[in-house]
């Protein structure tokens, strides 16, 4: 018990004599040399009564007692602290750890698209009303679903009575599967998330009547899913003015609501940086990579690198052969092994599309992945940008492999596959 209560006394006279060093160091050319030349003769009595074992003696509590008088009086900013100065050491020690942790064990990764769909979810749309048919929900409903499901309501009023229409750039056309595709108007500008964040938008502009009403969305979102929902498409309905495609989408009444849908956000991951230090990703493994490092991507955006973060899947390394066989990914001969995804494509189960030809890999054709090299595909290939397009990932390009879903908060939440 009395070690016990020794030591607490060691404990406060290091703090003490700690908080000098700092209060001098800091403050020694500010204040008077001769407080400056006291506060250091102090520091020194401390330290030879603490090693004699003298701390909580009364010639200690003397020294104690003039050295923090002395502190107070040259501290400045220094000391005493204040709440404000405290609560900043505490913010920058935070931050060195969580910067520390990011560069070094696990970074957090939002995804932005569906590439990888259904294991991982990019944003993903949820239309109430009109030709969905699906009722609003109520306010607290959308705060909850905020919240829970980083979910954002947009909702589109008529400002005065009217037909409404959209602008297309083209005519539409017909997509490899025979789906008919309506290329609708859109730019994209500068903004910011929350008013804090910069970041960019996508811009469409709806016409009620003779006004324009605008439509910004994440610069990742693509409306035609939401058009679908909401609205009957038909080609039959495209006026031609001046040269350019309307699109006529229905009819309505001034202050009447004639689009409304949530923009659920994208899981967001915590990606294992630390383990590809000691070990080779494996076959399987959705990995995390750095766009810069990619050549391809690099000669498709005019030689110039586009720094990003993607995540595919891992299906080949170097001295890898691979092709395709129907909905099947053949690696080395033999279908594909390593995820429950590869099975999951291969069969087509559930939402999984299967594999499909596309640019590099055909169903004809044989990629031979290079040595120090990755060959990288979406889980939703036929609605995945990868190596198949852009060419394979170079090893410098990894940065880890996903880890968990930390949010939102789904059946999906938790270990990734």
């Amino acid at each position: 018990m009395f070690g016990l209560f020794k030591s607490k006394k060691q404990k406060r006279a290091k703090n003490l004599i700690d908080a000098a060093y700092k209060v001098y160091n800091y403050r020694c050319d500010a204040v008077d040399p001769a407080d400056a030349k006291r506060l250091s003769a102090l520091i020194e009595r401390l330290e030879e009564l603490v090693g004699d074992g003298k701390a909580g003696t009364a010639e200690y509590d003397r020294a104690a007692d003039e050295t923090e008088a002395l502190m107070r009086k040259c501290g400045g900013a220094i000391y005493p602290l204040t709440a404000w100065a405290d609560y900043t050491d505490m913010i920058i020690v935070a931050g060195i750890l969580a910067i520390g942790i990011r560069s070094f064990f696990l970074q957090p990764f939002k995804i932005p698209t569906n590439s990888m769909y259904p294991s991982f979810y990019g944003m993903t749309s949820q239309v109430y009303g009109g030709a969905a048919g699906e009722e609003a929900p109520s306010l607290p409903e959308r705060a909850w679903r905020f919240l829970m499901k980083d979910a954002d309501n947009y909702r589109l009023r008529a400002p005065v009575e009217g037909n409404i229409y959209i602008e297309l750039r083209a005519f539409p056309f017909k997509s490899e599967d025979n789906k008919i595709i309506f290329p609708y108007c859109n730019i994209t500008r500068p903004t910011k998330k929350y008013f804090v964040w910069p970041t960019q938008e996508r811009v469409y502009k709806f016409i009620v009547d003779d006004k324009e009403v605008e439509l910004a969305v994440p610069v990742d979102f693509q409306i035609n899913e939401i058009m679908e929902s909401a609205f009957v498409l038909k080609k039959e309905n495209i006026e031609l003015r001046n040269n350019r495609y309307f699109l006529h989408l229905g009819y309505a009444k001034r202050g009447e609501t004639f689009l409304n849908f949530d923009i659920l956000g994208g899981d967001m991951l915590f990606v294992d940086r630390f383990t590809y230090n000691f070990k080779k990703p494996r076959i399987g493994d959705s990995i995390v990579f750095r766009t810069k490092y990619c050549e391809g991507m690099t000669k498709l955006n005019n030689d110039v690198p586009i720094d990003l973060y993607y995540i595919k899947r891992l299906v080949g390394q170097g001295g890898d052969t691979l092709t395709l066989k129907d909905s099947t990914l053949i690696r080395n001969g033999k279908p594909i092994e390593g995820s429950s995804a590869f099975e999951a494509n291969a069969k087509k189960l559930g939402l999984y599309p299967g594999y499909c030809p596309y640019k590099d890999l055909q169903y004809d054709t044989k990629v031979e992945v290079k040595q120090g090299h990755y060959y990288a595909m979406g889980d939703n290939s036929p609605n995945s940008s990868d190596s198949r397009y852009w060419g394979q990932v170079p090893e410098r390009a990894l940065v880890g492999k996903s880890l968990i879903i930390f949010y939102p908060f789904t059946p999906r939440w938790g270990a990734t596959k």
